[in-house]
C-alpha cells in the first residue's frame, strides 16, 4: 500500500501592535523511512497547534523532531514499541518544561501523531484536535477513543492513550487542528470524503470553504488516502520512460511540443 497526502494550512497573522497577545502556530510534519531497516515502521504524521505569546512554532517543531528521531531510532523494536518510546520522549520534555516553570502551553496544545506501519495505524491525540477515519462512506471519530480526563493533563502524561487499528486500500484519514470543527460538521466532512473526488479535489474543496469562512483563522488539515502499490511492471515502465531534454540552440517549437 502507498499513502497519498494533501496538506491545508492557514496561518493567522497579527499586526505588531498586537504582538503581546497570544498567537497560534499550526504545523504539519510528515516523515518517511530513510533506510531499508526503517521501512517496517512506515510513515509518521504529526499535526500540531499551540497558542502562546512567545514563539509557538518552536515547541511544535521540537516535539515533532524528538518524536521522529526516537521513533525511527531502533527499528528492531517494531512499530508499537517505537511509538511508545517516542511519546515517552515527548512527555519527558514537556515534564521538564513544567519543572522549569514554563506552563504557558498547558491547555493550549492540540496535537495528533500517527504512525502508519503496513496495515496498522497507531494514533495519539491531545487537546481538541481531530482525527477521522473514513471507509466506504462510514466516518469514525478516532478522537472519541482518546477522550482526556482533563483539559489540562499532567505534563508527563500529555501523550498517554494510544489507539490502534487496521487500514486498507481506499481508506481516507483526516488529522486537523480545532478550527476544523467550526468549518465543517462531521456530516459535512463525511459527505466530502465519501464523494468520488480524488484527494487533491477534496483538499481544494475544503480549502475553498475555509477561505470563504475566515481568511485569518489558524488551521491545519492533513488528508491521507490509502492506495494500492503500483504493479512492479508499472514501476519499471515509469523508471524506464525516456525523458525529453531541451538542448541548445533552443527552438520555440521544441518548447511548445
Amino acid at each position: 500500500m502507498v499513502v497519498k497526502t494533501e496538506e491545508i494550512i492557514f496561518k493567522s497573522r497579527l499586526s505588531r501592535e498586537f504582538s503581546n497577545k497570544p498567537q497560534t502556530a499550526c504545523e504539519i510534519f510528515s516523515y518517511q523511512p530513510e533506510n531499508i531497516e526503517q521501512v517496517p515502521l512506515g510513515n509518521l504524521y504529526i499535526v500540531a497547534e499551540l497558542s502562546c505569546v512567545k514563539d509557538c512554532s518552536y515547541l511544535n517543531n521540537l516535539l515533532a523532531s524528538l518524536i521522529k528521531r526516537e521513533y525511527y531510532l531502533s527499528p528492531e523494536r517494531g512499530a508499537i514499541k517505537s511509538f511508545r518510546a517516542a511519546l515517552k520522549k515527548a512527555n519527558g520534555h514537556l515534564a521538564d518544561l513544567a519543572k522549569q516553570g514554563n506552563l504557558e502551553w498547558l491547555g493550549k496544545f492540540h496535537f495528533v501523531c500517527a504512525a502508519l506501519a503496513k496495515e496498522d495505524i497507531l494514533l495519539v491525540q491531545s487537546g481538541s484536535s481531530y482525527a477521522y477515519h473514513e471507509r466506504q462512506s462510514h466516518l469514525v471519530d478516532l478522537g472519541r477513543k482518546i477522550a482526556s480526563d482533563s483539559e489540562k493533563p499532567h505534563p508527563s502524561k500529555v501523550f498517554s492513550r494510544i489507539v490502534t487499528g487496521k487500514i486498507e486500500t481506499g481508506d481516507k484519514i483526516v488529522f486537523a487542528t480545532p478550527k476544523l470543527g467550526e468549518l465543517l460538521s462531521a456530516s459535512g466532512l463525511k459527505q466530502i470524503l465519501g464523494s468520488s473526488q480524488n484527494l487533491l479535489e477534496i483538499s481544494d474543496q475544503i480549502e475553498k470553504i475555509a477561505r470563504e469562512e475566515n481568511k485569518t483563522m489558524a488551521l491545519a488539515i492533513l488528508l491521507l488516502k490509502i492506495e494500492d502499490d503500483p504493479p512492479l511492471e508499472q514501476k519499471i515502465h515509469m523508471a524506464q520512460k525516456p525523458k525529453k531534454f531541451i538542448t541548445p540552440p533552443i527552438d520555440l517549437g521544441e518548447i511548445l511540443k
